[in-house]
């Protein structure tokens, strides 16, 4: 593929870009893209697979402002740093995680968006829970003499039962 830019040389540097709420993507050589920076890059270092491993992904999505690295957290177990863990992606021991945790946790909520596992479920678990959660409810609805509301969750009961049953058989 030649370069967006010269069209002479081929294109190494695959750049993604948001204009205007779209992603463009640019395809350049190493000499526009160096160019473009104003700087002279050495590429010769890259290796195609940038992330060895999911320390080192981690690592790169881990960050530490200048301010931060002031006050700068250490384990008292192992003796880690926030900055050797920026650089790493990795945790020295299982106090760390205790150490690091405000860090971990915005890591993780940038990286999965959550900090809650979902998970997959086993088939037909979501009935059972949805079914419990109804009992519970049709409890609660008895006890209060809501009589009308109890027939529905009562029928929504059996529904879901024989649902279950009709996947299960």
């Amino acid at each position: 593929m030649l370069c967006d830019l010269c069209e002479k040389r081929e294109a190494k540097i695959f750049i993604k870009k948001i204009e205007n709420g779209k992603q463009v993507d640019y395809n350049v050589c190493e000499v526009c893209a160096s160019n473009a920076l104003g700087k002279t890059i050495d590429f010769s270092d890259l290796h195609e697979s940038i992330f060895h491993s999911l320390s080192d992904m981690l690592a790169g999505f881990s960050d530490i402002d200048e301010n931060e690295l002031e006050k700068e957290l250490k384990c008292d177990e192992c003796g880690l740093t926030s900055r050797e863990f920026q650089e790493t992606g990795k945790l020295g021991c299982d106090k760390c995680y205790q150490t690091f945790e405000d860090k971990l946790i915005h890591l993780l909520k940038r990286l999965q968006g959550s900090v809650q596992h979902a998970g997959k479920s086993l088939p037909g678990l979501e009935h059972r829970h949805e079914i419990d959660n109804l009992k519970a409810e049709l409890q609660n609805c008895i006890e209060k003499e809501e009589y009308e509301r109890a027939a529905v969750l009562r029928d929504k009961i059996r529904e879901l039962m024989d649902k279950k049953n009709a996947d299960g058989a």
